[in-house]
């Protein structure tokens, strides 16, 4: 009778290990782990969901059928380990040609507003080219403000590390603008800055909007899948409103800003 038991029961515990083990290989082309660099709000570990950027593509993904797991780290080591397929996708990414060698883009999902900022009591309308001479403007370190603001070479440029700083420079009257995507200045100003809000305004027309996507990495011989479901379930997110209020969601946490007129 024992021995006749032994090989079933070995069968049957083979079976139960088993099961698990082809279970998880199907779950795992379904979880995508998500890679990105801190950029409040869109990408913040301090927040829900770890920004609004991560939290809008866990909601994209989810509606394409999709589980996502979150990476943040520096963005040298978002890029490096995405195109080498560590990761699967980074979240907040926008499109180059050189990057499109190793990421396979969606469509944007977002778009980034680069806008500068005054004190409200600054003079300066950015109407008319000439006032832009020998402005002090506060940049961050790395960050890249497209090409219309490369192109401006009558301007100072002054370096920091972070937002935060140019803000405090702008607001002591130590630089004449700084400039940046709205929702960054408004978050900061939101965490910072929230006694101060009237004191600081959007100036001038937009510097320039970028397309904010995901990169799925082409390691992966299912990218091309990946992106069309994404691509998808964001035409569909947008088509019966569920798109519009997350970003009203978002939009709510942060402190409006001024706008000087055009």
């Amino acid at each position: 009778m024992k021995s006749r038991l032994m090989p079933l029961s070995a069968l049957f515990l083979s079976l139960l290990l088993g099961l698990p083990g082809q279970l998880s290989a199907e779950e795992t082309k379904k979880t995508l782990v998500l890679a990105a660099a801190t950029w409040p709000p869109y990408v913040d570990p301090e927040a829900p969901n770890d920004g609004a950027g991560m939290d809008l593509v866990d909601h994209i993904f989810q509606r394409a059928g999709y589980k996502t797991t979150h990476k943040i780290q520096s963005w040298s080591r978002t890029l490096e380990g995405t195109n080498i397929g560590i990761y699967d996708v980074i979240a907040t990414v926008w499109y180059t040609e050189e990057r499109n060698k190793s990421l396979h883009f969606s469509e944007p999902y977002y778009t980034n507003v680069i806008r500068f900022v005054k004190r409200i009591d600054s003079p300066i309308t950015l109407k008319y080219p000439e006032e832009f001479n020998g402005l002090m403007v506060g940049i961050v370190s790395s960050f890249a403000y497209g090409k219309n603001f490369d192109a401006m070479k009558s301007i100072i440029r002054i370096t920091n590390n972070h937002v935060i700083q140019n803000l405090l420079l702008l607001e002591r009257g130590r630089i004449d603008l700084t400039l940046g995507d709205q929702w960054v200045i408004r978050n900061e100003l939101t965490q910072y800055f929230p006694n101060a809000i009237k004191q600081f305004a959007f100036v001038g027309k937009p510097v320039d909007k970028r397309g904010l996507r995901i990169g799925v990495t082409r390691s992966r011989p299912d990218h091309d899948k990946i992106v069309s479901d994404f691509n998808k379930a964001l035409a569909s997110m947008k088509k019966d409103g569920s798109y519009e209020k997350l970003l009203e969601g978002y939009r709510k946490e942060l402190i409006k800003l001024r706008e000087t007129p055009l």
